[in-house]
């Protein structure tokens, strides 16, 4: 075993660094075993639009081999290395720190114009859970896209029933967008 163990850290001296080639090789072993279901309520919208929770790191590559090419995240905070991983697998990584107490109609602007760029391309959007994150996606497919609302509620409604600030928040927006 000891030989095998200083086999592969030759092997990954010579290659690269151990830990990127460690980082790499797990997350290769982990997206055989795992799918893009496993990721916390996970949720494919459309062929090229999912919302989901706080996907682990291991998930990155399950992603890219969905091929997904941008990820949005809507909780505030550093999430430099979250970008970097993404990066690495040649996806982009873009974020809008969506306060949950005081989520603002110039966040779900910023979402639209980020959609509205990767029109074609499969998207993920997140946050911890797929609360905000599905808020998002079915005020974004029934102010932008045209949805029909029973869909796109059935699709919100099976992550979580939106109350309070979040209720008040999607009626704000869609009034919005409406009034246009």
């Amino acid at each position: 075993m000891k030989t095998l163990f200083k086999a592969a850290v030759i092997l990954s001296l010579s290659f690269g660094s151990t830990s990127t080639c460690l980082a790499l090789d797990s997350q290769v072993m982990a997206s055989e075993t795992l799918s893009l279901n496993d990721i916390k309520n996970f949720r494919a919208l459309s062929p090229i639009f999912a919302s989901a929770g706080m996907p682990e790191s291991t998930a990155f590559a399950l992603l890219k081999q969905g091929n997904y090419q941008h990820v949005i995240n809507l909780i505030p905070g550093d999430f430099s290395e979250e970008q970097q991983q993404l990066s690495t697998l040649g996806m982009s990584f873009e974020q809008i720190e969506v306060d949950w107490h005081e989520p603002k109609l110039s966040d779900f602007q910023t979402f639209v114009k980020l959609m509205n760029k990767h029109q074609q391309d499969k998207v993920l959007v997140h946050c911890r859970l797929n609360y905000r994150a599905s808020a998002f996606a079915y005020l974004y497919q029934t102010t932008q896209l045209g949805m029909d609302e029973a869909i796109a509620k059935r699709q919100l409604l099976s992550v979580w029933q939106p109350e309070g600030t979040w209720l008040a928040y999607i009626e704000m927006i869609q009034q919005h967008y409406q009034a246009k």
